[in-house]
């Protein structure tokens, strides 16, 4: 079994205000602070849909091959959306089964205590799905209020992306969020790029 620890961090692609950077450093901070040897993963993706986060899927695969004994996330939403009776079960099949301990930093939820396992973790599994599932119900009552108003154009434009403008930027030293800068600075709000899609050009 492997003593090394594996630090994962996810954004919803629609958390335009959000970075894995931020909790990447919080993670980083935790691990270097007990002297812990880690690797780190991160990626843009809904924490409610299944096969929107590959590479928690590709951790959980490592995890199985004991390639890590520890899996420290920022916190319960950040690892999973799901429904609370699947993230509970994976979490427990994760700690019982793969002997891999768990680690979420921001509700000290840790699964080598047995009342933040037990008791806290269920209520947080369940607190990230209702989030989800509130979330889509007010997406859903939106769409509908703009078709009875004749607003709706069927969702979000087509905002288009200059892959070969973002490599040259990227090559001449600028940011990845200086580059967002630069091509959202004479763009209307609602075409502007995030961030996150100009990372995802060098994924």
């Amino acid at each position: 079994m492997s003593n090394k620890t594996i630090i994962y961090a996810r954004c919803s692609t629609d958390e335009n205000r959000q970075d894995v950077e931020v909790q990447l450093k919080e993670l980083r901070r935790y691990c270097e602070a007990f002297g812990w040897s880690y690797d780190e993963a991160a990626e843009y993706g809904s924490g409610f849909k299944s096969d929107n986060q590959p590479k928690l899927n590709e951790i959980l695969e490592k995890i199985r091959l004991k390639h890590y004994s520890t899996l420290i996330v920022y916190s319960m939403d950040r690892f999973s959306r799901q429904s609370p009776s699947k993230i509970n079960a994976l979490l427990d099949k994760i700690v019982e089964v793969y002997k891999c301990r768990f680690i979420a930093l921001q509700q000290s939820i840790d699964s080598e205590s047995e009342m933040t396992w037990h008791v806290v973790k269920p209520l947080f599994t369940y607190f990230a799905n209702k989030y989800s599932r509130d979330l889509g119900d007010k997406v859903r009552r939106g769409i509908e209020r703009k078709k009875e108003l004749n607003q709706y154009n069927g969702g979000r434009p087509r905002i288009k992306v200059d892959i070969e403008l973002i490599k040259k930027l990227r090559e001449s030293g600028m940011s990845l969020r200086g580059i967002a800068n630069e091509i959202n600075k004479d763009r209307p709000k609602t075409l502007q790029i995030s961030y996150q899609t100009v990372m995802r050009v060098f994924q």
